[in-house]
Parts: C-alpha cells; sequence; structure tokens
C-alpha cells in the first residue's frame, strides 16, 4: 500500500465532503437571508424603470422616488403615483439589488399624505377596489377618507360626475393616489 497515494485519496475525499457541506450551507444561509427580504427593500433597491402589477389589474410603469413599510412612490412618463404596497401583486424587473432593510424607512402613512393632501386642497384621483373616484379630500379617519367628487368623469362607468358627492373609501382598498396636474414635489 502506496501511503502517499492513500494519504491523497483520504485529502480528496476530506475535500470533496468539506465541499458539499459548504455548498449545502451557502445554500441555506442565501435562502434565511432571502427569507427576511421584504418587498418594500427590494422595490427601494430598484434600478431604472419597474413594472407594478395592481390589484384589479392595472399595471403602472416608472422608477422608484421612495419606497417605505407601505408605499412606493413611482414615476411615471405621464405622472407619480403613490401606490400602497398591499395594492401590488407582482412586480418586474426587480433585479438583485436590495436596500439594506434597516434603512427602508417606515415613513409617513397614507393617512399623513392624505391630511396634507386635503389641507392643501389638492385635486387627486385615488383609484380603489371601490373604483376611481377624482376630487378634493375632505376628511381622513382612522380607516377611510371621504373624497368630495369634482364632478367630471374620470373613468367609463361616469361614478365620478355626481359633483357635490361625497364618497368615504376604505384605506384597506386603496391601490393608487395621483395628484391632478402635477408632480409629486421632492418633500411630497
Amino acid at each position: 500500500m502506496d501511503m502517499s497515494a492513500f494519504i491523497a485519496e483520504l485529502e480528496a475525499r476530506f475535500d470533496d465532503e468539506r465541499g458539499r457541506d459548504l455548498d449545502a450551507l451557502i445554500d441555506e444561509l442565501t435562502d434565511a437571508e432571502r427569507a427576511s427580504v421584504t418587498l418594500s427593500a427590494r422595490l427601494a433597491g430598484a434600478d431604472g424603470d419597474i413594472t407594478l402589477a395592481l390589484r384589479g389589474g392595472l399595471t403602472v410603469t416608472g422608477s422608484v422616488l421612495d419606497s417605505t413599510r407601505s408605499w412606493v412612490l413611482l414615476r411615471g412618463s405621464l405622472d407619480d403615483s403613490l401606490i400602497m404596497l398591499s395594492a401590488i401583486v407582482a412586480a418586474w424587473p426587480l433585479g438583485r439589488s436590495v436596500a439594506r432593510e434597516s434603512s427602508v424607512r417606515g415613513g409617513v402613512g397614507v393617512g399623513h399624505v392624505l391630511r396634507e393632501l386635503g389641507a392643501r386642497g389638492v385635486g387627486v384621483v385615488i383609484e380603489s377596489d371601490g373604483g376611481d373616484h377624482r376630487g378634493i379630500i375632505d376628511a381622513v379617519y382612522a380607516d377611510h377618507v371621504d373624497v368630495a367628487l369634482d364632478g367630471e368623469a374620470f373613468t367609463y362607468d361616469g361614478r365620478d360626475e355626481a359633483g357635490g358627492m361625497t364618497v368615504s373609501l376604505a384605506l384597506a382598498g386603496l391601490r393608487r393616489l395621483r395628484v391632478i396636474g402635477q408632480r409629486w414635489s421632492a418633500d411630497y
């Protein structure tokens, strides 16, 4: 028995087994790390234009201006959209870039954004599971918002043609919020 061949065979088997163990550990750690990554962190790390598919079938394409744990601000070619994360059912292409989870801001909630837009009298279009509504935010409550409709039809169903009417929309059903005729400023 050649001792050097025997030692070489043992070392080769050891290296092979250690390599398999290391590969298994890397796979396990990769899975554990991915399990902790949220959609908001991937959106915050997105580079270039992305497309978001929302509940109800609408798709919106643009670049991410800001992303929090509850919404993402997307700049499209025609307008800006504040999109509720809970309304997103698909996103592409997100690539591999991810913002640190600790760097994703809690940010101001959508209720605060709605209150500020209402205080400024800004015209909005709110797209929700209950339809699309155009008007001015009249009041914001704990779980719903009142929108005073402006009477201009925004969708084919004509629901916004009833000027002077106020509709209450559940915040849980909101999908997208746009300001009429302007872009979001850097400080919203």
